[in-house]
């Protein structure tokens, strides 16, 4: 499996205008992903291997606070 191109978080949040400016190759739907791990545990607190055993709406949940949602 290929790891997601890596992009700096101010390019991935979404803002009130919508996901217009997120670059064409992002998985929309796993923002997330697109993050740095060293960026990643600093917006969530924990590791990417964490983060995946959440349950979803916790994990949602944490994302729409980080504006990855």
């Amino acid at each position: 499996m290929l790891e997601p191109k890596v992009y700096p978080y101010e390019m991935l949040t979404i803002t009130s205008r919508g996901r217009a400016k997120l670059p064409r190759d992002v998985d929309r739907t796993r923002l997330e992903r697109h993050l740095a791990p060293e960026m990643f545990f600093d917006i969530f607190g924990m590791e990417i291997q964490e983060f995946d055993r959440l349950p979803l709406w916790k994990r949602n949940d944490m994302k729409k606070k980080a504006k990855l949602f």
